[in-house]
């Protein structure tokens, strides 16, 4: 700890960096609770603990291991290296001893967490325990060995949606036994993708009972606001919530750091890339073991490679960028250099924020906040794995949202996580995984118990598409093949665009409903941190071309938006302002784009394109303002939509304070007097079809969603506006008119005195 608090008040003392630490958070350490197992575990396993070093159990590992052991659906929340993993392992080792044909299977979001916890359940099981993965990298013959002789199969949603759940019958043994699922890192299945493992999981428990079996459900997560409410809205079931922490910790230094403001005028500060790889550097050559976090796999190459040029050559050695796209075998080299401390730093994309054991790490350092709440605390959680003190710096971006927390950091510390939203009823996901189960087992109305009372609606059309054929009262998938294959459950629906180089090499897909704005010809788009300019978009095959290039600009598109209201319901009043909550239908069309330079932002040329219009039915919130309010603001009648425009925008930036989504989530329209309302009014709706529970949230939060709206546009120290308040980088009006003054000075008049809820 001294050597920390020596680096940390060398910050604060030294000219360069003393403004730049905008605020410093200490958090004591605390002791373990143990509770005793009883029963004590399997003898066997009982000695495999011991000889991992573990003698005790925490408490919150005692109440999850029973809760399981009873058979209840159980999430267990609780922070890094809390031992998490051992409330599904330990009930899952025991059953395999008692009986060798139990199987479990267990879902984890990426391959490396799988691997990790491959090495978990292989140390801790008995000889009869035959642990597997089965994904996307599993060779074939290893497919055939893994379904005949694994007991328990570790693998992700995709693969248990495309390559398991179709071909159930391969699995029948698996199946006919089935008595644990885990899914691990709750708090990521969210938004559009959580709504489909929804669905997914669903399959999953009507196939298990197809074949007698009715396993129990065991959640993992970090912290999230909404455990219960999440994990009973993916599987189904009422949930036992096992929620308190109570593993040792050391303490934790938090240093927030601001870079410095270059141009106060327009509100540009250095990168914080360039910040984030310097305090990299300085950590790395006190010989503190240190991970850095970057958003993106191109970043993380470049941070790497600007924090070795300024090491010397023997700790140069000793530091390694860590990303996906990598051979596993470099992952996995990489990762066991790591733990055993032969590497001093690494640099990493969120690969290595999940449960990874990488190690004893001393510090983390975060580039720009991560998003969430959750994943700001598992990235943190990297340093200090053992009771050893530990360090963490978050280096804000330019975004609204890094910029409301360097202002409020009560807030990124003291508040309730955000919730995770998910919407398992959205038409457009529920059509395609109806259409899935009825080609793995025919439906029948009793299906309901697994996939809801909106599944009958949705086959009825089905069926008067041809999608379903009818056949002695049950319906059966009259299509040719699988139609697995043709959902992707990490995206919002719609036709799916391939998007591949001038080689023809498949570098990705993208949805109908995202094409069009994000990949339209000239478009600049980016694949792994690479460059790409979109050269053709072939509306007809579905296929866009691109060609790799260094491209110094970056492109917008120009939209134009009509909304129209399709159903209210809930209504509120917040001081003068009302919000509406309901149904809307979005018809937009890509007119043209922008070419701007990245260093400037200076728009280069606007170039005009033919594309149609889409339309897109999902959910919105919307306030409205009486004129009376516009008038008592000093706004005149020029000024409105501008200052509308950017009320907009700065809600649509701080959202994800109250909810675990992204701007790129969300859409927003704003319009002097919109003809349905009759005044002056601005929306916010889910860029999902169907939606995927963000406006909601938006609604259940209407007060303090405002408040902190406020607050961002009153702080920000920008003359009239820039990205750390009213502009948005995916602006369909390139960011015009926006009024920050006329914005701020109509919530201040709006909004109820403080502390009053209106």
């Amino acid at each position: 700890m001294r050597l920390i608090n020596e680096i940390v008040a060398g910050w604060e003392m030294a000219e360069e960096t003393a403004e730049r630490v905008v605020h410093i958070e200490q958090v004591p350490g605390r002791g373990a609770i143990w509770d005793p197992l009883e029963p004590p575990p399997h003898p066997e396993i009982a000695a495999r603990l011991s000889g991992l070093g573990v003698g005790h159990l925490y408490r919150h590992q005692v109440a999850g291991i029973n809760a399981v052991r009873r058979g209840e659906h159980t999430v267990v929340v609780a922070g890094t290296a809390s031992g998490k993993s051992l409330v599904y392992q330990l009930p899952i080792a025991e059953a395999v001893a008692a009986d060798q044909n139990t199987t479990a299977l267990a879902l984890y979001p990426t391959k490396a967490l799988t691997q990790d916890q491959l090495r978990a359940f292989s140390r801790l099981g008995t000889d009869d325990l035959v642990a597997a993965t089965y994904d996307g990298d599993t060779e074939v013959e290893s497919r055939r060995w893994v379904r005949a002789k694994a007991n328990v199969v570790l693998t992700n949603p995709d693969m248990l949606h495309i390559g398991i759940l179709p071909h159930h019958a391969r699995w029948e043994h698996f199946f006919r036994h089935l008595k644990f699922v885990v899914v691990d890192e709750l708090h990521v299945f969210r938004g559009i993708f959580g709504s489909h493992v929804a669905q997914v999981l669903r399959r999953l428990r009507r196939i298990a009972a197809h074949y007698g079996s009715h396993p129990t459900f065991v959640f993992t997560s970090a912290t999230i606001g909404n455990p219960g409410e999440l994990a009973t809205s993916l599987s189904g079931f009422d949930i036992t919530v096992i929620d308190q922490d109570t593993s040792p910790q050391g303490s934790k230094t938090y240093v927030l750091w601001n870079p410095e403001l270059e141009d106060p005028e327009r509100g540009i500060r250095a990168s914080p890339m360039g910040e984030a790889s310097r305090i990299f550097g300085a950590l790395v050559t006190e010989d503190v073991p240190t991970i850095v976090f970057s958003r993106s796999r191109k970043a993380s190459e470049l941070m790497y490679r600007w924090a070795r040029d300024r090491l010397d050559p023997e700790r140069a050695k000793r530091i390694s960028p860590y990303r996906a796209g990598y051979l596993a075998s470099e992952r996995r080299r990489i990762e066991t250099a790591l733990f055993s401390g032969e590497l001093l730093g690494v640099v990493a994309t969120s690969a290595l924020e999940l449960g990874i054991d990488v190690g004893g790490l001393d510090a983390a350092v975060i580039t720009t906040f991560p998003g969430t709440i959750a994943s700001f605390r598992q990235q943190a959680g990297r340093a200090g794995r053992a009771l050893d003190d530990s360090l963490a710096i978050l280096v804000a971006g330019q975004d609204a949202l890094d910029q409301y927390y360097m202002n409020h950091p009560e807030d990124l510390f003291g508040r309730r996580p955000e919730a995770a939203v998910i919407n398992p009823d959205n038409p457009q996901v529920l059509e395609g995984h109806v259409g899935c189960a009825a080609h793995e087992v025919p439906l029948v109305p009793d299906d309901r118990e697994f996939l809801g009372e909106a599944f009958e609606e949705t086959a009825a059309e089905l069926v008067a598409r041809g999608d379903l054929g009818v056949r002695q009262g049950r319906l059966f998938w009259a299509g040719g093949g699988s139609p697995a294959r043709g959902i992707d459950i990490r995206t919002a629906g719609g036709r799916p665009y391939t998007i591949s180089d001038r080689g023809g090499t498949l570098l990705g897909t993208i949805d109908e409903n995202r094409a069009f704005s994000q990949c339209h010809e000239g478009a600049v788009y980016l694949h792994q941190g690479d460059g790409y300019v979109v050269e053709t978009l072939n509306q007809e095959l579905g296929e866009i071309r691109v060609r790799r290039g260094e491209v110094g600009y970056y492109t917008q598109a120009k939209i134009d938006k009509d909304l129209s209201i399709t159903a209210r319901s809930e209504r509120l009043q917040v001081g003068d302002i009302a919000a509406q909550h309901g149904e809307v239908e979005v018809i937009s069309q890509v007119l043209a784009y922008q070419r701007k330079e990245i260093r400037t932002g200076k728009v280069l040329d606007t170039t005009p394109l033919d594309l149609p219009p889409r339309t897109l039915r999902t959910q919105a919130v919307w306030y409205t303002f009486p004129d009376s309010v516009i008038a008592d603001a000093g706004i005149a009648t020029r000024d409105l939509p501008g200052s509308l425009h950017a009320a907009e925008h700065t809600a649509i930036a701080v959202l994800p304070l109250f909810a675990i989504c992204d701007r790129w989530d969300i859409g927003g329209l704003s319009i002097a007097v919109h003809p349905q309302t009759g005044e002056p009014t601005f929306f916010i709706y889910d860029g999902y079809p169907g939606g995927a529970g963000i406006a909601p949230i938006a609604f259940e939060h209407v007060h303090r969603h405002l408040r902190a709206t406020l607050a961002t546009l009153d702080e920000c120290t920008c003359v009239a506006g820039c990205p750390s308040c009213v502009q948005s980088p995916k602006c369909g009006n390139f960011n015009e008119p926006l009024d920050k003054e006329g914005a701020a000075a109509l919530l201040r008049m709006a909004l109820p005195p403080s502390g009053d809820r209106g």
